[in-house]
């Protein structure tokens, strides 16, 4: 395996780590606060993530099985607002998102050199494994991590 592949192994590995140093001891009630009535709260962004991370799981699996194919896209507003995960403890989503990243990682770890050189379509752009780990993984959560040192800013100053 390349370097840059396990760089890329590497980054992922480290997301449920950042995660989880982001929003550990922060109270419950500033878990489930929005600074919007339309804004996510910390948990609904840690649910988010996990839909993100089980979304591009089956992204990379559809890709290294069936090149060239379209890529899944999935509705992230009705996503979050169906599923409740202000009603879950942080623990089990911190958990959830865990154990995907470990399932993903061991995969990503077999995966042959033609296997990663594969790629899936989004549109008429070509999207490889490297792209949705880089990208709209890794990239994704330090995006969010954004978001929750947001909402913790806002949260003090009320």
């Amino acid at each position: 395996m390349n370097q840059s592949h396990q760089d890329s192994i590497h980054n992922y590995l480290q997301t449920p780590v950042i995660i989880r140093e982001s929003v550990e001891n922060l109270s419950p009630q500033l878990l489930s606060w929005k600074p919007t009535a339309t804004a996510w709260s910390i948990q609904e962004i840690v649910g988010h993530l996990i839909d993100s991370n089980i979304t591009n799981s089956y992204r990379i699996r559809k890709i290294i099985s069936e090149p060239v194919s379209p890529i899944a896209t999935f509705a992230h507003e009705s996503w979050v607002d169906q599923q409740q995960f202000n009603d879950f403890s942080l623990t089990e989503l911190l958990d959830i998102y865990d154990a995907i990243t470990k399932y993903n990682g061991i995969l990503l770890s077999k995966l042959s050199e033609e296997q990663w050189l594969s790629v899936g379509m989004k549109g008429d752009e070509q999207i490889s494994i490297v792209h949705i780990i880089d990208k709209f993984i890794c990239n994704h959560v330090s995006k969010h991590i954004g978001q929750i040192a947001r909402n913790i800013g806002a949260f003090e100053a009320i």
